[in-house]
């Protein structure tokens, strides 16, 4: 294990990592560089042939369509409901459950933000949240710091489980073993997110007087995310906890848990007369929540076993007899359990529902789906050559190398890092799902390495992946633009980094705990 040979097997990801950082290439045009770069690696020095390559890059692919679909349902679905006008009724029945500012910032900036990374991702939590907290009276990078650091804590399981079912499949444990201990240690970056949104909105004293508050939020959500990753419905985790973490916070305000503090005049605003109620406007999450519920039944299990799609590939080997076994269904995509049939059905519910009550806006379907293919097509691109990059260079054992690297030179501190490097990738591609497709499968081998649990660490990857959102400029960008504070991200930034850099600290140490001492 030569110094050369260490970094000829990190090349793919350093190409991709300058090409973001240093050159601001795209996501796509960076992914395809890095694998090309491992493609260029694996035939040169790591025994790979045109076969084996081919393999592994359309696995990847695989792999990608199955993420994907959950990516532009989910999208999809966002965009029929906010064409329909939707969405403006669910975030002004927010704004309307609570008028104390710092129950403001818990309620909406955190809890609601949190539901809305449940149903969509991808920025849209920041561009639906941020503007609400600048029309209840925060400022604009108050407003948008807040959205940021406070709908980290539900992206691992948002978008209705894009990043949680990537890191399944990329290091290939089951989703019974590794979804409840990931929901676990979710627990207390849930709750930390809530204290440091109250520090953003108020300092130290708004965290002394919101903490009761937070306590029951924080812990009705942890709570809440636990419980439906054990019964198998990670889809909804973040979409469920954001809302009872609405109702806790909703409910909670109105007692003593909460001092009282004087109102703004922005809390105390009218809101317009609406086309539709909360519960019309909720409709389709309320379908896709049923439809998940159901899909866990185990008659419909049953019957739906059976109906999936995947695609075989076969056993392979590099010449320097590095071995990878044959997959049976690959990446398959269950039509009765998989989130984005299930999404697609509830959109036919809702069409039928709000069409019967002559709430349908004509052309919305395809307005919503121009508007879709303009947010995904990158991002599409994007994942599909990191995801490529990521099984070739795990396919010749490029992983596995760099895995016995790390474990060398980290040692028994590498729980502490390991969330960082989730929180890095996140920071680079502005995708949870991106980074644990880049990192997953070396993390996985790292652990393995150093004999520690595969699964404590893939989920830290993980949590270290969804609370780097709050500082991935990606994402930064689009809150700034929201808010009109173009070209100075910097003045966000700098409120996002102290926290998310501790937070992810405390991940890792509570890691290291674990692995240590438990």
């Amino acid at each position: 294990m030569s110094a050369a040979s260490i970094a000829l097997a990190a090349l793919p990801l350093a190409a991709l990592l300058g090409a973001v950082l240093a050159l601001k290439w795209s996501a796509p045009r960076a992914g395809a560089l890095a694998w090309l770069a491992g493609c260029a690696i694996a035939l040169l020095f790591f025994g790979s042939d045109a076969r084996l390559l081919a393999i592994g890059s359309a696995k990847g692919l695989s792999l990608s369509l199955f993420v994907l679909s959950i990516v532009w349902t989910s999208v999809l679905l966002y965009n029929v409901v906010d064409e329909l006008g939707g969405i403006d009724v669910i975030g002004n029945t927010m704004t309307r459950l609570v008028s104390d500012p710092l129950a403001q910032a818990l309620v909406v900036g955190w809890a609601f933000s949190g539901f809305m990374q449940g149903i969509a991702g991808f920025g849209v939590p920041v561009a639906v949240v941020a503007p609400l907290m600048v029309f209840m009276g925060f400022t604009p990078a108050r407003a948008a710091a807040i959205a940021l650091v406070g709908h980290a804590w539900s992206v691992t399981f948002g978008s209705l489980g894009s990043s949680y079912f990537t890191i399944q499949l990329v290091t290939g444990i089951e989703g019974g073993e590794i979804g409840p201990q990931m929901a676990a240690l979710f627990a207390m970056p849930i709750i930390v997110t809530g204290f440091a949104v109250a520090h953003l909105q108020g300092g130290a004293g708004a965290m002394r007087r919101g903490a009761p508050l937070i306590l029951v939020m924080g812990g009705s959500m942890a709570l809440c995310m636990w419980l439906l990753a054990l019964v198998g419905a990670p889809q909804v985790a973040s979409l469920v906890s954001g809302l009872v973490g609405c109702g806790a916070g909703w409910l909670a305000s109105k007692t003593p848990l909460l001092p009282k503090a004087a109102l703004d005049e922005a809390s105390q605003r009218v809101e317009p007369r609406r086309r539709m109620s909360f519960h019309m406007a909720f409709l389709p999450y309320y379908f896709v929540l049923l439809l998940s519920i159901v899909s866990q039944i185990p008659v419909v299990k049953e019957i739906g076993a059976p109906l999936l799609w995947g695609l075989d590939y076969p056993a392979v080997e590099t010449s320097l007899g590095y071995e990878v076994d044959a997959e049976s269904s690959y990446a398959k995509i269950r039509l009765l359990r998989h989130p984005a049939p299930l999404i697609l059905l509830s959109l036919a519910l809702t069409y039928g529902v709000f069409l019967a009550r002559g709430l349908w806006k004509r052309g919305a379907a395809l307005s919503a789906g121009r508007k879709t293919y303009a947010q995904c097509v990158s991002t599409s691109v994007g994942i599909a050559t990191m995801v490529m990059m990521a099984l070739v260079m795990t396919d010749t054992g490029m992983t596995v190398f760099l895995g016995g690297a790390i474990a060398d030179v980290t040692q028994s501190a590498f729980p502490v890092f390991s969330p960082y490097i989730g929180a890095l990738g996140t920071f680079m591609t502005g995708s949870n799902t991106n980074s644990n497709v880049m990192f997953g499968a070396l993390q996985q081998e790292t652990a393995g390495a150093l004999g520690v649990s595969a699964v404590t660490i893939a989920s830290v990857q993980s949590i270290g992946g969804s609370l780097g959102s709050a500082i991935a400029p990606a994402k930064v960008l689009v809150g700034t633009a929201i808010v009109g504070l173009s070209g100075k991200e910097n003045e966000v930034m700098k409120r996002t980094i102290p926290y998310c850099l501790l937070i992810v600290l405390l991940v890792g140490i509570q890691a290291w705990i674990i692995l240590n001492l438990f």
